[in-house]
């Protein structure tokens, strides 16, 4: 059997390319939240500690029982986390601030994990 030379290297890029343009259309949630009912605001924050499934879901933790933050999904990969609030209820400042805050560690010391790097 006689495959052209420059079949497999063009099979090969159009996988890739077609796997790098895709990429968002397939991408799913780490960790995907909803705390209440209900819409509101969207608040799409670019977090720095956010790194794999666990630190995504310790991350969503933070606002179990905060009021007027509807839901949450984070994505580890992208390091991002996207927020449906209430506008009414919560600013994006106040959602910084509890995002940034230290947390306690078992040594009785306090550390800042997360880092809010950008929000849209």
């Amino acid at each position: 059997m006689n495959i052209p030379r420059m079949l497999i290297p063009l099979l090969v890029l159009a996988a890739l390319l077609g796997g790098y343009f895709l990429r968002t259309q397939f991408t799913q949630p780490t960790t995907s939240v909803a705390f209440q009912r209900g819409g509101g605001a969207r608040l799409e924050c670019v977090v720095d500690g956010v790194k794999c499934k666990g630190t995504a879901a310790f991350f969503t933790q933070l606002y179990d029982g905060v009021p007027g933050i509807t839901s949450i999904e984070t994505f580890a990969t992208e390091h991002k986390a996207i927020f449906t609030y209430e506008p009414s209820v919560i600013t994006p400042d106040q959602i910084r601030r509890i995002m940034e805050a230290p947390i306690p560690l078992r040594d009785g010391s306090r550390q800042q994990v997360f880092q809010c790097v950008s929000m849209q």
